[in-house]
């Protein structure tokens, strides 16, 4: 009988840190479901994978409305045996540089909606069926190096999502343990992704700087890591924050 291949499901898996991932899952064996609001990207990095040989699919969703969530989720359960990893990718960064008092409450609120309440959402689907399934389970948020510390080039609404994030994490962490579910983050320093390079600009190589180990982050490493805490090989972690800063907070 063949094998049943597990199932992570990515989001924001359309570029940067979350194809990464969509790709290293897939390396190991796993059916690699991606969601993100762009379906051009989501189709070519979808069919990239198909034309290495790999079981993937997508759904378009703007995780901002808790109904797409939801069809997200109906999707899943609907098409698919299971559900094994949750990596909760998708994030935006608001205003960036922009200090407190003069930050807009329209971009607060949209930071929060998609760096805080998707991810609770998503886990709130994905743990239910992760439970009804009883066969346990990981998941990994996309915190941030700004989850741990202040951030000005992130501004107020994205350094608070991000420690909210964590504080999520923590929480359900200690909650789920029982049921052989691991939930841990993972928080980067500058990656070089398409959204880095986009709020930048041509500051970006100024940022090497901050980094001890003198250079900046790519994806692949940030992949490398959120596998590993979805991997037996970190069987008895759950409930951290793990720095991927190349020596910053040394």
């Amino acid at each position: 009988m063949e094998e049943i291949a597990k199932i992570v499901l990515i989001t924001g898996g359309n570029s940067g840190i979350g194809e990464a991932c969509a790709t290293k899952f897939a390396e190991v064996g796993y059916r690699v479901l991606i969601c993100g609001r762009r379906e051009l990207e989501c189709q070519r990095v979808i069919n990239n994978l198909r034309n290495h040989g790999y079981k993937a699919d997508y759904f378009v969703a703007d995780l901002a409305k808790s109904k797409e969530i939801t069809a997200l989720f109906n999707w899943i359960i609907a098409n698919f045996t299971r559900l094994d990893c949750l990596i909760n990718n998708a994030a935006i960064e608001g205003d960036t540089f922009t200090k407190t008092a003069e930050y807009s409450e329209a971009s607060f609120d949209k930071v929060m909606a998609i760096n805080i309440k998707a991810p609770w959402l998503c886990m709130k689907y994905a743990l239910n069926i992760m439970q009804q399934a009883d066969t346990g389970g990981n998941i990994v948020n996309v915190s941030s190096l700004a989850g741990l510390r202040s951030s000005i080039t992130g501004g107020c609404a994205y350094t608070t999502s991000k420690h909210a994030l964590i504080g999520l994490t923590r929480t359900a962490a200690k909650e789920y343990a029982a049921s052989k579910i691991r939930i841990n983050a993972v928080c980067p320093a500058f990656v070089y992704t398409p959204l880095a390079r986009e709020v930048l600009g041509e500051q970006i190589e100024t940022y090497v700087k901050m980094h001890p180990i003198g250079r900046i982050c790519e994806s692949h490493e940030v992949a490398n890591a959120i596998y590993w805490l979805c991997s037996d090989e970190s069987s008895f972690i759950t409930g951290i924050a793990l720095p991927i800063d190349g020596g910053v907070m040394s």
